[in-house]
């Protein structure tokens, strides 16, 4: 199972970056010294010589020089067409044997023997393979080829003294033995080391589809990958560049399960604590910095973003279409399923844009595209503005920030208004408001029952008290005063979730955590903060100030420095962690500037700490 699963991710690997950048890992974990790399030699042409080393030969124990020749993406399978063209599979297996090599750097290298590698990460198609094994014997001789016999079958003296001295070998490594040694040589230092990794991978892929899975064996496997991968400080470069690569692996095959499933859904969520999980552990050892570790993470974030690609490539067309994200089977629950799938969709969908925009400019016409597909979404799904419970106002808040961050504030103001509407109707219909417990359950017993049980909350709102800010924040005096009203009439207590900062939770040892940011990236947070009370019966001019005035929290986060800032919303999408009061309470509406890029980006279409990630 692990061998064909190995095999499926070497397989989806391109020659440019990915296969080039971990197929040396290898080498090195077999014990070869790399004397160049196709990074080294970028640029230049290499003639058969992706990868040069000096290594023993496990076939026969004896220490050769290698020149290793990669072929992957279009070229990985060995073709009739590939096979003849220009750079093709004949022309550089040639030029590696006809074209010599020199390097003084290593005292034995011009003097050992050569063994020529094909690499690719493919197989050998029938309709060439007789003209390839040809011309691989005609090409690389055994022994007895390149001596004449004599009488009796045996070399004469003659013969065996003008025998020139065998120079050359050759070997293919295609997908299967490429499987066999990523799998023993590398993913086994991560991936399926122990009996506990091995049942929980065993499950993530047993249950991955199965209803009512909560992906907790997916998220228990990656907390254990980052507690064996320890402090980046005392990880070599090899296990660096491992770890990437193992979450990729994992990435790939949960992809691959879920559209072999015909559900993306779980593969989205798994992804997103894999992202951000990966970025917790990045902060907690302090290395949001270092180049190479925001490389490998970039590189990760093209697998997620391939994903996503695939993901919202498939239901967004869908999405917005006249109630499309409606369930036609669910029935009665689609009262309660239609919202609840609607406003998940909503966030999602934000966030990737953010994902997407991060290194972009806002005049970018491709950004106001986004614009219009999310407006289509929200226009024709009224489930993207019914919340059902309190924790709904991060969908919500996500979208209205997205829509005024780039340019368009008429279709902040609408969401805003279509949200407080379906609120309103909902409580003089059915006397039901949004549920602050965040229990999907009351809700459901509620509109089937008419009944609250116990642990129904609706005496206080914080999604309720964000919308009402909203209203002062866009200067809406008319639904001001209308909302006003309702409220008092409700006489219900509104207020905002205000985390605390890293002082004051150097106060409270009780508490895990002594980084708000670093809390925000691992869980919900419950604790971590207090609720403000907002007051809703002063005249709007009053209340206005008032709401702009207000600073409660502010927090220079280390991922926005660093240039991610979309994952904090990833965040308190994925832990469904409340909005804190500073992302609405400013003075102005108009496009805010993106996110710092950092000084090298790739997800577009790409103190030491021993702190893990919860």
């Amino acid at each position: 199972m692990k061998n064909i699963i190995v095999r499926e991710y070497l397989e989806s690997l391109k020659e440019d970056r990915e296969l080039d950048a971990i197929f040396p890992i290898l080498l090195e974990v077999m014990d070869f010294q790399i004397i160049t790399t196709p990074k080294t030699t970028k640029g230049y042409q290499q003639f058969g010589k992706d990868v040069v080393a000096v290594g023993i030969d496990p076939a026969d124990g004896i220490k050769k020089r290698f020149y290793f020749e990669i072929k992957g993406e279009s070229d990985k399978d060995i073709t009739n067409s590939n096979y003849f063209k220009q750079d093709g599979v004949r022309e550089s297996i040639l030029e590696a044997k006809d074209r010599p090599f020199r390097n003084h750097s290593h005292p034995e290298f011009n003097h050992l023997p050569i063994k020529i590698v094909f690499v690719h990460n493919g197989v050998v198609k029938e309709g060439v393979r007789e003209t390839y094994e040809g011309f691989i014997e005609a090409t690389f001789p055994k022994i007895g080829q390149l001596m004449p016999k004599g009488k009796g079958g045996k070399s004469s003296e003659r013969t065996s003294k003008i025998a020139a001295p065998i120079l050359f070998e050759y070997e293919r490594w295609g997908i299967y033995e490429l499987s066999l040694l990523f799998s023993e040589k590398l993913f086994n230092e991560y991936l399926l080391v122990d009996d506990i990794s091995i049942n929980l991978f065993k499950r993530v892929l047993l249950l991955f589809s199965t209803p009512g899975n909560n992906n907790a064996d997916f998220r228990q496997l990656i907390n254990r990958i980052f507690e064996q991968a320890g402090a980046y400080q005392e990880m070599s470069r090899r296990r660096k560049v491992l770890l990437s690569e193992t979450l990729k692996l994992i990435s790939y095959v949960v992809h691959t399960y879920a559209k072999e499933a015909g559900n993306l859904e779980p593969a989205r969520q798994c992804l997103n604590y894999a992202v951000l999980a990966y970025w917790n552990w990045i902060l907690a050892n302090n290395i949001e910095t270092d180049r190479a570790a925001v490389k490998h993470f970039n590189r990760f974030l093209l697998t997620y973003r391939s994903f996503l690609d695939d993901y919202f490539g498939k239901t967004l067309p869908v999405a917005e279409f006249k109630n499309g994200l409606w369930s036609p089977h669910g029935g009665r629950y689609e009262q309660v399923g239609y919202p609840m799938r609607s406003l998940s969709y909503l966030a999602s969908l934000a966030n990737y844009y953010e994902l997407i925009n991060f290194d972009r400019k806002n005049e970018d016409p491709s950004v106001q595209e986004q614009v219009k597909k999310l407006s289509k979404v929200i226009e024709n799904n009224s489930g993207t503005h019914r919340p059902l419970l309190d924790v709904h106002s991060i969908p919500i808040v996500a979208a209205i920030s997205f829509f005024i961050k780039n340019g368009a504030k008429d279709e902040a103001v609408k969401l805003l208004r279509l949200t407080w509407t379906s609120i309103i109707r909902g409580y003089q219909s059915f006397k039901r408001l949004p549920d602050a417990s965040m229990r999907v359950k009351n809700v459901s017993q509620f509109m089937i029952t008419q009944k609250k049980n116990i642990y129904y909350v609706d005496t206080t709102s914080h999604l309720m008290g964000i919308l009402f800010e909203y209203l002062v924040v866009l200067d809406l005096k008319d639904d001001f005063i209308e909302v006003q009203q309702f409220l008092i009439e409700l006489n219900i207590t509104l207020g905002v979730f205000v985390p605390y900062d890293d002082q004051q939770l150097l106060t409270m040892p009780e508490l895990s955590s002594d980084s708000h940011e670093i809390s925000l990236f691992s869980h919900t947070l419950h604790y971590e903060g207090y609720h403000s009370e907002i007051s809703y019966r002063e005249e709007f001019p009053e209340l206005k100030t008032a709401v702009l005035a207000k600073r409660e929290f502010s927090y220079d986060y280390r991922t926005r420095k660093a240039g991610f800032g979309f994952l904090i919303d990833l965040a308190h999408t994925e832990f469904l962690t409340p909005f804190f009061p500073d992302r609405w309470r400013i003075k102005n509406t108009t496009p805010a500037a993106n996110n710092k890029k950092p000084a090298k980006t790739v997800a577009k279409k790409s103190t030491k700490s021993k702190a893990k990630p919860k």
